[in-house]
């Protein structure tokens, strides 16, 4: 038996691939429902699409333009981006899982490793104890993994305050917003449409959050007034992070698997899951798989974050103005975000003035 903690993408999506291969796998889900709470954007590149095809129910709106705004300088770029309904969302992929025999057990909270081969969880309906039998365990269970803790793999990680509300808010629906600059330290805003008068607004920040979030939407809707709160944590990548000990794994944001850059982590958390699937049937090293597979792109994202984290507004104006011309416009249409790699390659060949901000590295 393969038990993992928490029925979210990275989990659900691991436990479809492994019982394609035959695995008896049991999905531990503290909440009465999958996708339960929303903590996400819900926003994705196509790139998506190349682990399997969306239901249209779980669409909520496909976008073609990002308006990328600095203090003094707003441009807008062709994308092909995909807003998601993540409670649906996750509810299909965890429907993935269930289809292929996939066991989801909702209401139980993961207490312990108890011995080598066993799991402890509370059922929560009656307070009872379980113990369950189990060779592999995977904490599949965010940020704060209870997993992680309990095997002493939580090794020191940076989180952003990802602080995101719905509001009410009139804007071009094709298209998203991305903030930047002194008012955004260390990270940025956005606006995400989810319908024609609803949107998804948020910051993500190491501290102040709620200073900076409420400037923000009173700068950008005029109000003060939420629908929901949608607020989460955003791991920052560690390339040091240990996510294998024996026969215990982490994944998604337990395993801090996000873009530094963007704050997403739904492409590679299912990315992980296929390297993740592998190791366990094949019996790899999966500390050293992961990293040939994902390690540099994720890696890059960080030491861009790097050089962000350390513009002054002046430095994001004059990147925009880069970033208007009609050779770069076609390079960001052609590569997104997680295909960061050829994305960088090509930019720098074709505009070789982005060299400027490296030496931010060293300011």
């Amino acid at each position: 038996m393969i038990t993992i903690i928490g029925a979210g993408p990275a989990g659900s999506y691991l436990g479809y691939l492994l019982a394609r291969q035959g695995k008896d796998v049991a999905i531990i889900e503290e909440h009465d429902a999958v996708g339960k709470p929303v903590q996400c954007t819900g926003i994705v590149t196509h790139s998506i699409e190349k682990f399997f095809k969306l239901k249209n129910g779980v669409i909520a709106k496909r976008l073609n333009k990002v308006i990328v705004a600095s203090k003094n300088n707003r441009i807008a770029v062709n994308v092909d981006e995909i807003v998601m309904w993540r409670d649906l969302f996750d509810k299909f992929v965890a429907g993935m899982a269930e289809k292929e025999g996939v066991k989801i057990l909702l209401n139980h909270k993961f207490i312990g490793i108890n011995g080598k081969n066993s799991v402890k969880v509370k059922d929560r309906k009656n307070e009872k104890i379980k113990n369950l039998k189990s060779e592999i365990v995977v904490g599949a269970d965010g940020p704060y993994s209870a997993v992680a803790r309990a095997v002493g793999m939580n090794s020191i990680s940076k989180n952003y305050i990802g602080m995101q509300a719905k509001v009410k808010l009139d804007m071009d629906t094709s298209s998203f917003e991305c903030y930047f600059g002194t008012d955004f330290p260390d990270f940025f805003g956005w606006v995400v449409p989810e319908s024609d008068d609803t949107v998804r607004l948020g910051i993500g920040c190491f501290e102040n959050a709620e200073h900076y979030f409420y400037r923000f939407l009173k700068s950008r809707t005029g109000k003060s007034d939420v629908l929901c709160w949608e607020s989460g944590l955003i791991p920052l990548y560690n390339p040091n992070k240990i996510i294998q000990k024996g026969s215990i794994y982490l994944i998604g944001d337990a395993a801090a698997q996000v873009k530094a850059t963007t704050g997403g982590g739904i492409i590679p958390s299912l990315k992980a899951a296929q390297s993740l699937c592998d190791c366990i049937i094949n019996n790899k090293d999966y500390n050293k798989e992961f990293k040939k597979q994902s390690g540099r792109e994720l890696l890059l994202h960080l030491r861009i974050r790097k050089i962000l984290n350390k513009f002054s507004d002046e430095d994001y104006d004059k990147l925009l103005n880069l970033m208007s011309q009609d050779k770069v416009r076609k390079i960001l249409k052609k590569y997104d975000r997680d295909t960061p790699i050829p994305l960088v390659a090509n930019l720098l060949l074709k505009e070789p003035r982005f060299f400027y901000f490296a030496k931010l590295l060293w300011r």
